[in-house]
């Protein structure tokens, strides 16, 4: 049977240039029915959707779709329902390089988010946006819901850049004047940190063409051919890290008649840097691991007091999600910006991250 739909007031919600932000959908419930419909059902409906185009309008006005009612929490669920949206749409998967964090694949095209301890909060970034690489869509699923806390903040970067205007002109103009050299460092293995491990020889990091048998000149060798995809700004250190630098824009636009959008990371990396005690040389934290200060991409440092102003105005545009188990949220990730609020017990989110057919354009 065809699942219908609705539209719902998700609460928190904005309006963002005369749209509703996020948009939300539920199933209609039919009268005397309290379970969700069959699996399959929503599927076919959702596909349907999406094959129209109308899902990739909703997702283009308002940035962000939540759906509800779904029901049948589990990974192989939101792989069936969201595989086949995105293939409606003649997306094609995501391929992350330079991952730098912890997922582990659950299902095709399924990854569980970051899997960093659950008392840090991540501020507000749009997914990659520090890397030349991004992926067009990030996708949401709730698994299972944190007894406490666990929250999936938002924030729509069109607003983002317009506020920012006006808070911290200054750090707009020097972005747009001289771009942004965003560094980050890899540790070799076995040279982690303790909470966020992540090393250059990740399968989703560099080490995607490593083989058994390879030494480590043939494995350095084939790191730098990807590192090469984002950047060929990078060094290798005394300690056998890899330290590489990625140019952007730092402002973006989906095209010249499309407003200016705030798309770099910054934000997110100075807020976590800070919780973790790394804002001042050797820029080593907490958990042991190493995080590079962003600049301008002249190489001019940034004023710490223009970044607590970005946090401060960001925190102001949060629209704090609570998201249940069965839960879809889908996101132009261009448009929307993502974090997570820490939780007690049990949570589970997953991600699926999707290209676009589009290029964006720097400001």
């Amino acid at each position: 049977m065809a699942v219908k739909f609705e539209p719902f007031d998700v609460p928190g919600a904005q309006v963002v240039y005369s749209n509703v932000f996020p948009y939300g959908l539920q199933v209609k419930s039919e009268e005397g029915k309290l379970n969700p419909p069959a699996l399959e059902d929503s599927v076919e409906s959702i596909k349907t959707l999406s094959a129209s185009g109308h899902l990739s309008e909703l997702l283009k006005k308002h940035g962000a779709v939540l759906f509800k009612g779904i029901g049948h929490p589990a990974a192989e669920s939101f792989a069936k329902v969201i595989n086949a949206v995105e293939k409606a749409r003649g997306s094609t998967p995501f391929v992350q390089i330079g991952l730098a964090g912890k997922r582990t694949i659950v299902a095709e095209n399924i990854w569980t988010a970051n899997e960093g301890p659950q008392d840090r909060r991540f501020y507000q970034h749009n997914e990659y946006s520090r890397y030349t690489r991004f992926p067009a869509n990030i996708h949401f699923y709730c698994e299972k819901k944190a007894l406490e806390g666990g929250e999936t903040p938002i924030a729509h970067s069109a607003l983002v850049y317009e506020k920012l205007e006006e808070s911290v002109p200054e750090l707009v103009q020097e972005i747009k004047k001289r771009g942004l050299a965003m560094k980050m460092l890899f540790r070799a293995p076995g040279k982690e940190g303790r909470g966020n491990e992540f090393n250059w020889a990740g399968e989703f990091s560099f080490g995607q063409e490593f083989l058994p048998g390879d030494d480590q000149a043939t494995k350095k060798e084939k790191v730098e051919k990807q590192v090469r995809k984002l950047t060929d700004d990078f060094r290798w250190t005394e300690d056998g890290s890899i330290e590489l630098t990625q140019h952007i824009p730092g402002i973006r636009r989906a095209s010249a008649k499309d407003p200016p959008v705030w798309f770099n990371g910054l934000v997110g990396r100075f807020g976590i840097t800070r919780d973790i005690g790394a804002l001042d040389p050797p820029y080593i934290g907490r958990d042991g691991m190493t995080y590079l200060p962003c600049e301008y991409g002249d190489g001019t440092p940034i004023p710490r007091e223009h970044l607590e102003k970005l946090e401060e105005t960001i925190d102001k545009l949060e629209i704090n999600l609570s998201l249940d188990a069965g839960d879809m949220l889908l996101v132009d990730n261009l448009q929307v910006s993502h974090g997570r609020k820490p939780w007690k017990g049990d949570r589970r989110i997953l991600v699926s991250m999707w290209e676009g057919a589009e290029p964006t354009q720097a400001f």
